[in-house]
């Protein structure tokens, strides 16, 4: 996360969420979100409103047998309307218009309503009328409808209620006055539990927001901390820990499946003879140079190429016998010779390197790997005994065998 985004969230988070709105893009990112979670409440609300307007039809043919029919067409007037914006409300056009779907879903409710009102006989009429306070509820509460959207709803529902009353009844001023208090009274009610739901979620969605920031956050320094507890820091390759934990994982893997497994010990020949002459400067470069050749050595899953300690390196080769893990050896010998890192206090001009190579298919017999290590040590010491800048190969209980 961009730490302006983050002062973002702690700025909003700040204002305590009385201002429902967000700068441009966190508001938008908002919007996607609220919309996926609450695009069910909205689905829900509808679908509930039309079972509500069919189920009160069921009675009109006992009780209003002369206007049944008129209530019906209204009905279904209503209805289908509705049932084409919860069939929208399942695509992407309905997850990016949520609230206009709940608003005009709202509304055409509303308008249903006092459409039967008008429409009914006397007391049956009242009852429709009220049950707008109920649709403004249900719309405005279980379908999310944010504070904005809420607002406009309502006064669409209150110019709906006052034209059928004006224009299609012949209501007295005082059931005017008593219906419009009703409904203003319901939606203020319903308005404020609208704003309170909508800051209540707007604070959730910051706070969410912030604490994904510092898991994120979190789970970066966990993995820097691994890392630093991984890898050597002056050449950047696998540390004496890593390399311990490898071959340990390595050998019981290679004891499984019965294959074998290669040890290279390296040591930079005459290196401290290269630090006296061209200072601890140029030995770190030279430590580099050596730990990059040989890391190209280590591509296979399970090979590992790590700083044994001071001048000395490991590289531990998976399913390699010892002519196998000699031929590496031997690349890389020749990978340090083309470095072509000047040495003057060395026989060959150049920083060479002296190799011990041991492999062995792990058994019972076996110590462990501990065993494979000392027997690549031998090896080396060997090999810087013989005249070095060479590899030296030694299968775990046999004898060295010197390789030109």
């Amino acid at each position: 996360m961009d730490p302006s985004e983050l002062d973002t969230l702690r700025q909003q988070l700040d204002n305590k969420g009385w201002q429902l709105r967000f700068p441009k893009a966190l508001e938008e990112e908002f919007q996607r979100d609220y919309a996926q979670r609450y695009r069910t409440h909205l689905q829900l609300a509808m679908l509930l409103g039309c079972l509500a307007l069919l189920a009160c039809g069921v009675v009109d043919p006992f009780w209003q047998a002369p206007v049944a029919g008129t209530l019906w067409t209204i009905r279904l007037i209503v209805i289908a309307p509705m049932l084409g914006l919860l069939l929208l409300s399942r695509t992407s056009l309905g997850e990016r218009h949520m609230q206009l779907f709940a608003s005009l879903g709202g509304c055409l409710a509303v308008g249903g309503l006092v459409g039967l009102s008008v429409s009914s006989l006397e007391p049956f009429n009242h009852y429709y009328s009220s049950a707008i306070t109920l649709v403004m509820l249900v719309v405005f509460v279980l379908s999310r409808m944010q504070f904005v959207w809420g607002l406009a709803a309502a006064i669409i529902m209150l110019l709906t209620l006052n034209v059928g009353l004006l224009g299609f009844s012949s209501a007295s001023f005082m059931l005017l006055v008593i219906n419009n208090f009703v409904l203003m009274a319901s939606a203020v009610f319903s308005l404020v539990g609208t704003f309170l739901i909508e800051r209540s979620l707007r604070q959730n969605y910051l706070q969410s927001r912030l604490l994904a920031f510092q898991n994120t956050d979190l789970e970066e320094s966990n993995l820097r901390l691994q890392y630093l507890t991984a890898i050597d820091g002056l050449t950047q390759i696998a540390n004496r820990r890593s390399l311990d934990g490898n071959l340990s994982t390595e050998w019981q893997r290679a004891m499984r499946k019965r294959e074998p497994i290669g040890i290279v010990m390296i040591d930079v020949d005459h290196f401290k003879l290269f630090n006296d002459t061209y200072g601890h400067q140029a030995g770190d470069e030279c430590l580099r140079g050596v730990a990059g050749a040989l890391k190209d050595f280590a591509r296979r899953p399970g090979d590992l190429a790590a700083r044994y300690g001071g001048e000395e390196f490991v590289l531990v080769l998976t399913n390699a016998t010892a002519q196998q893990a000699q031929l590496v050896a031997e690349r890389v010998r020749d990978k340090i010779v083309e470095l072509a890192i000047p040495h003057q206090r060395s026989s060959h001009g150049n920083v060479t390197a002296s190799f011990g190579v041991a492999s062995v298919v792990p058994g019972a017999q076996h110590s462990g790997p501990e065993a494979l290590l000392l027997a690549a040590d031998q090896a080396l010491y060997r090999a810087k005994e013989s005249g070095r800048n060479r590899v030296i190969v030694a299968t775990v209980g046999s004898e060295s065998q010197a390789v030109a």
